[in-house]
């Protein structure tokens, strides 16, 4: 029924049903006045140029203009009236969410006279408060960047790469307090708030990158709004062809690095690793041209990512079962999609519908750098993951004075694991047995000692053991939005805003170790809950369980769907050709899921209603020399994230574990784990 429900709406966006944000789109207006400075009504104006466009509207009474609703991009705008010359403004450069200022000032023409006036385009939006900074493709092409869109961020003043979560830091917010747009799309992770999608740099038009003192209409971060726009076609039928090699014959060697000596975990080493052999090809092309011309355009491009890395490694020492050396590799393929169409019907019609695809493949597990991994361990374990956005907008201008809009899209990212093991995972927590004697003077046999960090199933990528499987994590978004925008004069001119979002978030995962966990602590001793130390003769071990299943290790299950609406409404007062105020208002209806089904827990812990995220902006800019290129600007404002499904999966039943200690009384660690209970039995205390 859902499913029926959002292609219903889709295909109403995409038939042109109003639709669309400041997300997607940018706004040119100003006033035409002869050389006195008194205002003329009724002259045509012409916007041309971006994706072919071609738009016409006349001045109204006051002698302003508007083109509320065009795709970013680069235009040209005439002024035509009979009896005056033309006036021009050339490259007149729109990007997302912004308003462009052009004014005309026409001169009275002479009788044999056909000479156009050309004044200079704006560099900057003067009518915003809002804190941005726009990298357009042709930027693309000369900033130093990775692959992915996110390495386009950071170019951005304020905005770093966070290196522990692995996401982005903007103006000193975490990487999980930002929001990430896609053509339209949120495709910010659910469960951690960073980038959830990739997104392959060539294919990128635009990246907005919002920092503070946006607009009512944004919600759900308290860091930055991250906006990307894809590339769009044109009047021309173009294409290209796309090579790139990244590989460890181009690179240096690995810098040395601080370990723990395997046969001595009380003393460390400044060790260098060898390099991995590595490769990654990524052939593609694209491809844009004209479905009708001047009305309808389309882009499509494909690029296969596939990357290889072997790794070879050599046992720690003699104690480790196997003096072989050990060989295995993984192979990844990621193939990226992107296509679009694009629409102008008319002055008062303008539609994008957009796909983006980056399905994942990895097959294989690397050996530990360290040589600890045990003979006979297998690095069969893969991961597939769809990743995909559709999304439709369109705007349609009523009148000069209104317009209204809808906008839907979808963004599935759903993740699983194959040939996961099934045995547990012994782990030598910074220790080592090797040459150990107990404390009754009984030594570790031969065949059983180890170096420190020994392991007998190697970590994945994800910072788990092998038998750590995803049988699904399929996360989904559903968003609608509607509004409308006014434009009024009361004591100055008036652009007001009003709309509603509804975001439709879901997750339905279960995943974790699919044995337990086994970790040694030799020679070491537990202090329990009175500070009484414990241990066996060779130290002390636990077991990691659960009590829902106890045959497996840490485990995360639910499924969960949380509805967030939020209620927005803006209005930027223009008071003078220099002075614009913003202010605006939102608030967000948010409720918290539990992701455990246990009798006497509600469904949402946690519920925020319209009362308690409202949060009020206010800001002002001035065009300092009224000719566009020069501001000074402010804003203050209050902002609330939502909350990201890593609380509820830990705090609200997602995420169950139990851990086990146990005196170890000996020295045979493949016997610690006798069974599938809860707790597991074990020789020990």
């Amino acid at each position: 029924m859902r499913t029926r429900v959002f292609a219903a709406l889709l295909a109403i966006a995409l038939c042109a049903w109003p639709a669309a944000a400041q997300e997607v789109r940018g706004t040119i207006e100003g006033f035409v006045k002869d050389s006195s400075g008194a205002v003329l009504p009724g002259v045509s104006v012409t916007l041309s140029g971006g994706a072919g466009v071609k738009i016409d509207t006349v001045s109204d009474s006051v002698g302003q203009y508007r083109f509320p609703s065009v795709q970013p991009g680069r235009y040209t705008v005439t002024a035509n009236l009979a009896g005056f010359k033309a006036g021009t403004v050339s490259d007149v450069e729109v990007a997302l969410g912004q308003i462009k200022k052009v004014d005309f000032a026409l001169a009275v023409a002479g009788v044999s006279e056909s000479v156009n006036v050309t004044a200079e385009s704006p560099l900057v939006d003067v009518k915003q408060s809002t804190r941005q900074t726009t990298i357009r493709a042709e930027q693309v092409t000369l900033l130093p960047h990775g692959r992915d869109f996110t390495t386009l961020v950071t170019q951005a003043p304020r905005a770093n790469q966070e290196t522990k979560s692995g996401g982005i830091m903007i103006d000193g917010a975490s990487a999980s307090e930002n929001r990430y747009v896609i053509d339209g799309t949120e495709t910010t992770n659910l469960v951690n708030g960073t980038s959830g999608k990739s997104l392959i740099a060539d294919f990128v038009d635009e990246v907005d990158v919002k920092s503070s003192g946006y607009p009512a209409e944004y919600g759900g971060s308290t860091g930055g709004v991250v906006n990307v726009l894809t590339k769009s076609g044109s009047n021309a039928y173009s294409g290209s062809g796309i090579f790139y090699y990244q590989g460890s014959s181009l690179q240096g060697a690995r810098n040395k690095s601080l370990r723990l000596d395997p046969l001595n975990s009380s003393s460390a080493q400044y060790w260098h690793y060898p390099k991995d052999p590595y490769n990654r090809v990524e052939p593609g092309f694209t491809i844009g041209g004209p479905i009708v011309s001047n009305k309808a355009w389309f882009y499509a491009g494909y690029l296969p990512s596939i990357i290889d890395t072997d790794r070879d490694v050599t046992p720690a020492s003699a104690g480790v079962a196997s003096a072989t050396t050990v060989s295995a590799g993984t192979k990844e393929q990621i193939h990226y999609l992107t296509a679009n169409q694009t629409a102008q019907i008319g002055s008062k019609l303008r539609t994008r519908v957009a796909f983006n695809n980056s399905y994942d493949k990895l097959v294989g597990v690397l050996p530990s750098l360290t040589g600890t991994d045990p003979a006979g361990t297998t690095y069969d374990k893969g991961t597939r993951n769809p990743n995909w956005t559709l999304s439709g907008q369109a705007d349609y201008v009523l009148s000069p004075k209104l317009f209204i809009g809808l906008r839907a899209g979808y963004f599935l990212n759903d993740t699983s694991d194959f040939d996961v093991p099934t045995i547990p995972r012994v782990i030598f927590s910074n220790s080592t047995n090797i040459g150990f004697v107990d404390t009754n003077g009984v030594p570790v046999p031969a065949d059983l000692q180890r170096p420190s960090g020994f392991a007998t199933l190697p970590l994945a990528p994800n910072g788990f053991g092998t038998n750590f499987g995803t049988q699904r994590d399929k996360q989904t978004r559903m968003f609608y939005q509607a509004d409308a925008t006014w434009f009024g004069r009361f004591a100055g001119d008036h652009q007001l805003r009003g709309g509603v979002q509804i975001d439709r978030r879901g997750e339905d995962v279960l995943s974790g170790e699919t044995s337990h966990r086994v970790t040694i602590r030799w020679g070491q001793s537990l202090a329990n809950l009175d500070g009484v130390s414990m241990r066996g003769p060779f130290g002390y071990y636990s077991v990691r369980s659960n009590a829902v299943a106890p045959s497996l290790g840490f485990v995360t299950q639910g499924d969960v769907k949380s509805n967030l609406t939020g209620l927005f409404l803006q209005d930027n007062w223009t008071l003078s050709n220099k002075l614009t105020f913003n202010a605006g208002v939102r608030t967000e209806q948010e409720k918290v899921p539990s992701f455990t089904t246990d009798v006497g827990i509600p469904a949402y812990p946690i519920e925020f209603g319209f009362g308690s995220k409202i949060a009020p902006r206010v800001g002002a800019a001035y065009d300092i020399k009224g000719d566009g290129r020069w501001k000074a600007y402010g804003s203050w404002g209050i902002f609330y994230d939502i909350f990201k499904l890593n609380l509820p999966q830990g705090s609200f039943g997602g995420q169950k574990w139990i851990e086990y200690y146990y005196t170890l009384d000996t020295p045979d660690w493949r016997t610690l784990d006798q069974g599938s209970g809860c707790p597991p039995p074990a020789p020990a205390r």
